[in-house]
């Protein structure tokens, strides 16, 4: 239970994604990124917050223009600066925390600044540096002092995240940063523990650990998300950024962590998701290590709704409908729905005097036959001064059929799958893997002989290496393979040939997440493949040719073998159990309903207030002794290397 007392109580204004900028140009959208921001300063004044916590995005682009500079510095300063004093104190290193700054220091050390209320901010992939000096719109106002700029990845092969410590009375705070990375990278990066949450040297367990990062959350295949159980599990919270759908009150993840994902503050894109209703939260963490989240409606945001409609379930056609007559059906009803939306809209009105009145109504329909298409231009000029997007309301969608397009040999509900977000950077063999996991979920579109990753390593090599035999070489290989397998088995027949296969099948699904030996599978074949046409290329003898194959067939035995012995090959996920050096942590308390319980800390307030801001400024990686065993075993434990 929180205490009344803020004393030893850290009070955290939580918001992520304000998009400052977005639309700049349209009159009638133009200033709602702006509107939005102000309330949640407004907000962070009156809930007396020792500092704004931002999750990236701050600005819709990286090159804002000068407007939406000046803007934005001119709100920063209305409401941080001020005669509040600040009751809290860094401990920590600035040098570490702010390495891309020249001066490194936070702006309420700064004796030539009257700061109130700081405000902390990561970039987003919107607002992230480019150009020459590798600068954004952070930097500048970071300069300017009316932020604190944090978490920024000077070296993408290896990443180091020191925290900022924050004391406050007895409260501690370890505050992580992780700004936008590109996804795939990071997810590589993550993969082979590039990655290093640094944890103070004296007292790990003393200090409550939030990480704020601005990634993909939502599984984006095949790399272009974070799974959170690449996150280090000592870990209490994650802020995660750049998901726009608010979801604020914090869960806890299979990680033992919360994960709290605040959304943005305007809408960008018209999206299921950015129809929810818009929030910041209020984070109480107490000197218990116990947290305290409360959701703060914003009241500014322009009422959203969106809405989908089938035609074939509400528009009755007949085949003897002409087409002039199904168009005016076709219209009358979608008509009658916008009308109603718009109407619905009006409950979302909260009486702010700065809240926009018309709404954004977003309608997607979807259709079996083309000649239901209307103009959406011509549709939407009747709504132009009732809606706030009256061109983009209609938002036509063919419906799927229920019978896949088996016959044609391509699924055209996995290929939608596929090319769904964009894919200008995507590799090709990212694109035909993806593909094929999507077939993955019919069974009667599953494969069965080949793997999806030696596809996608043939297509790859195909493509860039112009290795014409590349597709038929994995295409031999793993039949063969199949076929070897089966062979094996003496109850073989044609009445249950099919049974075996897919008992093969399950093995080898149940084994997916071995990416790496099935990428070494068809880079050896490949290989060897290679070096028997054109033998004079080869940088290595016949007889590495040997052992790849080798190495290759000893790891389709172990890829197909029965469960007990594959599973048990694994080792490495067997070894994960070290994770249980959590319960170093077990003497902090139990977790209760708001959040981690934790015994009361042991050192006195004044021990910690009086520390010099060098004292804490000597970091461990929580990754440094890891057991050989183990690539997670790190989890949760603090090491001390004398050695730094």
């Amino acid at each position: 239970m929180i205490p009344t007392s803020s004393e030893n109580i850290f009070r955290i204004l939580v918001a992520t994604d304000n998009h400052l900028g977005y639309a700049e140009k349209d009159a009638e959208r133009g200033g709602d990124s702006f509107n939005t921001f102000r309330e949640v300063l407004e907000l962070a004044v009156e809930q007396n917050v020792d500092f704004v916590l931002l999750g990236g995005d701050l600005f819709h682009d990286n090159k804002p223009s000068t407007q939406c500079l000046v803007k934005c510095m001119e709100l920063l300063k209305t409401y941080s600066f001020g005669d509040k004093s600040v009751e809290f104190e860094l401990v920590s290193d600035p040098a570490e925390n702010f390495p891309h700054l020249r001066e490194p220091m936070v702006n309420f050390h700064n004796p030539n600044l009257n700061v109130g209320i700081p405000v902390f901010s990561i970039h987003g992939n919107h607002d992230d540096p480019v150009g020459l000096g590798h600068f954004c719109a952070l930097d500048m106002i970071s300069t300017a002092g009316l932020v604190n700029y944090f978490g920024r990845a000077n070296n993408l092969q290896e990443i180091n995240i020191s925290p900022l410590l924050l004391v406050k009375g007895k409260a501690k705070l370890a505050l992580y940063g992780l700004s936008a990375v590109k996804d795939d990278r990071l997810f590589r990066l993550f993969r082979e523990e590039k990655v290093r949450m640094l944890r103070p040297r004296e007292f790990p367990d003393d200090w409550y650990n939030v990480l704020v990062l601005h990634q993909n959350h939502v599984e984006r295949p095949p790399y272009n998300y974070i799974r959170e159980e690449f996150l280090d599990g000592f870990l209490d919270l994650v802020i995660w950024g750049h998901e726009h759908e608010c979801k604020i009150l914090p869960r806890e993840s299979a990680q033992q962590y919360h994960v709290m994902q605040p959304g943005s503050s305007v809408a960008t894109s018209l999206c299921e998701g950015e129809a929810v209703q818009k929030h910041v939260a209020l984070l109480e963490i107490n000197e218990e290590n116990c947290i305290k989240p409360t959701a703060l409606p914003l009241k500014t945001v322009r009422p959203f709704v969106f809405k989908t409609v089938s035609l074939a379930d509400n528009v009755p056609m007949d085949v003897r409908t002409t087409d002039q007559v199904r168009a005016s059906l076709v219209e009358e009803f979608l008509e009658k729905t916008v009308k109603e939306m718009i109407t619905e809209s009006l409950e979302q009105l909260t009486g702010h005097p700065r809240q926009p009145k018309k709404p954004l109504i977003r309608l997607r329909v979807d259709y079996t036959d083309e000649r239901d298409l209307i103009n959406v231009i011509r549709f939407g000029h009747r709504f132009e001064e009732e809606v706030a997007n009256a061109y983009e309301i209609l938002l036509f969608r063919k419906a799927r059929k229920t019978e896949k397009a088996c016959k044609e040999g391509i699924d055209n509900e996995a290929m939608d799958a596929v090319f769904l977000e964009d894919v200008g950077e995507s590799k090709v063999e990212d694109l035909v893997r993806q593909y094929f996991l999507e077939l993955s979920s019919d069974s009667s579109q599953q494969l069965q002989l080949l793997t999806e990753r030696g596809l996608s390593e043939a297509f790859s090599s195909f493509v860039e290496k112009d290795d014409k035999e590349a597709i038929a070489e994995i295409f031999n290989h793993q039949v063969e393979r199949t076929m070897a397998k089966l062979s094996a088995i003496e109850d073989v027949n044609e009445d249950n040939f099919e049974w075996h296969l897919s008992g093969l099948l399950a093995e080898r699904l149940a084994r997916r997440d071995n990416e790496a030996q099935e990428a070494a599978e068809a880079e050896a074949v490949l290989g060897a493949a290679s070096r028997r046409r054109a033998p004079t290329r080869g940088s290595r003898d016949d007889d590495d040719d040997e052992d790849d194959v080798a190495e290759c067939s000893s790891g389709d035995d172990d890829h197909y073998s029965a469960p007990p012995r594959g599973r048990g090959r694994g080792g490495a996920r067997g070894a994960r159990a070290p994770r249980a050096s959590r319960g170093t942590r077990g003497a902090r308390g139990t977790r209760g309903a708001r959040g981690r319980g934790a015994a009361p800390v042991q050192s006195s307030s004044s021990s910690w207030n009086t520390r010099s801001p060098n004292v804490s400024s000597s970091f461990s990686s929580s990754a440094s002794k890891a057991p050989a065993s183990s690539s997670r075993g790190r989890r949760g434990v603090a090491y001390d290397d004398d050695s730094d």
